[in-house]
């Protein structure tokens, strides 16, 4: 059964041509009158995809009027879609898998939401015996990649780099206390991942104290007034600055005085303001690591350059296990054609033999068994060149095959019927 995947993603369309495709989620995927399609969903902030096993030019009717649903004129977008077949859906959708088709390298969050996607279309009837092999192959080698490579390893944003560089001074954060100043987008970034990590506590203080008591609540941390902000430095660990001051609101004398009454206790501050809000100075106190934006972005930049290193072991792993999901279904399509021969040729072998043992009516038993085995010991052994020949041709499409079994004077209906060939058929981006 044909596969195709219609969609786009950031890299074939802006995010002013995504986001009018971001209330599809939740639609149903159209059905096609006298057509039996199977169709997975996946639908990310960055990606829109649709993946059919079922007749192509019934799957593009289908996405079309998906679009449709949502007053989205698909001709109006086409430039932006990119359409997969076959052995390039299978691929494909490996690497999406993989954490190799994301807006960030190795991102991990993608295999959750295709074991999601396929888990919800299954449920609701969807998923047929063709996407679920390829959803099933996709989950396994997402997990194989993450497992073997390195290509998930190494924070790659500013927020998760600055939480893990506080992992590596004071080990866990579950005995920590984090100090959130400013509140953007950025300090609620970083919360996420304080959070996540179990740091002990998060304080948040910001000039307009409305603002940081959303955080609090959000994060289940504490709000304060900013007049208390100095004392709250010599309380905490962890501080994490990114205010829209116009200038510094961190002196080197005030950390000095901070420092002086943390009795040698380290201090992990990360500046992501932009101007700084510490003085440069603040970082030759001794027990204080500051790192600015620029520090961060060296981090992530090397941490981004060894996960394309990893991405080059990825790819090889879903070339092998692309080829070999091939390998599978192209045997799988020619199953019928050799059962049909199998019946055939024992419905011979049955027929001879009976008229053979008519025409003999004194054979003794043993000698019947003997010409039934020996019978059935030639056939085996003609149907095993006729079977390798078959399975080699698992790759030719319907057509092919229909017209191998006329060869081999098989009945017609042992294949399904060869899918309608689109007009204007491409493959890949349109």
């Amino acid at each position: 059964m044909p596969l195709t995947v219609f969609g786009l993603n950031h890299k074939s369309a802006p995010v002013s041509v995504r986001e009018k495709l971001a209330h599809l989620c939740g639609l149903p995927i159209p059905d096609v009158d006298g057509c039996d399609l199977e169709s997975v969903p996946v639908y990310t902030c960055n990606r829109v995809e649709v993946y059919y096993a079922g007749n192509p030019a019934a799957a593009q009717q289908s996405f079309v009027a998906l679009l449709a649903q949502n007053s989205i004129n698909y001709d109006n977008l086409s430039e932006y879609f990119y359409r997969y077949n076959d052995e390039e859906a299978v691929s494909h959708l490996l690497s999406v898998a993989s954490g190799l088709d994301s807006m960030i390298l190795g991102e991990n969050q993608i295999l959750h939401q295709i074991k999601e996607s396929y888990r919800h279309s299954t449920e609701q009837g969807f998923v047929g015996k063709q996407l679920h092999s390829l959803f099933q192959k996709a989950l396994e080698v997402g997990k194989k990649v993450r497992s073997e490579t390195g290509i998930s390893q190494n924070r790659v944003s500013i927020a998760s780099t600055a939480v893990e560089l506080a992992r590596s001074i004071f080990g866990p954060l579950s005995n920590s206390i984090a100090l959130v100043v400013g509140a953007g987008e950025m300090a609620s970034l970083v919360a996420v991942h304080l959070r996540e990590n179990g740091v002990k506590k998060m304080l948040f203080v910001n000039r307009t104290e409305a603002s940081a008591l959303e955080l609090a609540e959000k994060f289940d941390g504490e709000s304060r007034p900013f007049e208390q902000f100095e004392e709250l430095l010599e309380r905490c660990d962890i501080v994490i600055s990114s205010t829209a001051a116009p200038t510094t609101i961190v002196s080197t004398a005030m950390m000095r005085q901070v420092m002086a009454k943390r009795s040698e206790r380290p201090m992990f501050v990360v500046d992501i303001a932009v101007p700084r809000d510490f003085e440069n100075d603040c970082q030759e106190i001794g027990n204080l690591f500051l790192y600015d934006v620029d520090d961060l972005q060296n981090v992530v930049n090397e941490n981004m350059s060894q996960r394309h290193v990893e991405a080059d072991k990825a790819r090889a792993i879903v070339q092998y296990e692309s080829s070999q999901f091939q390998t599978s279904v192209a045997a799988f399509t020619v199953v019928p054609l050799i059962s049909r021969l199998r019946e055939q040729a024992e419905a011979i072998r049955q027929a001879e033999i009976e008229r053979f043992l008519a025409q003999h009516p004194d054979l003794q038993d043993e000698h019947k068994q003997a010409f039934d085995q020996c019978s059935r010991a030639l056939m085996a052994k003609w149907l095993h060149n006729q079977i390798v020949a078959l399975k080699k041709q698992g790759s030719a499409d319907i057509e092919q095959l229909r017209a191998i079994g006329k060869t081999l004077g098989l009945a017609d209906d042992c294949l399904p019927q060869a899918p309608l060939r689109m007009l204007g058929q491409k493959s890949g981006k349109q």
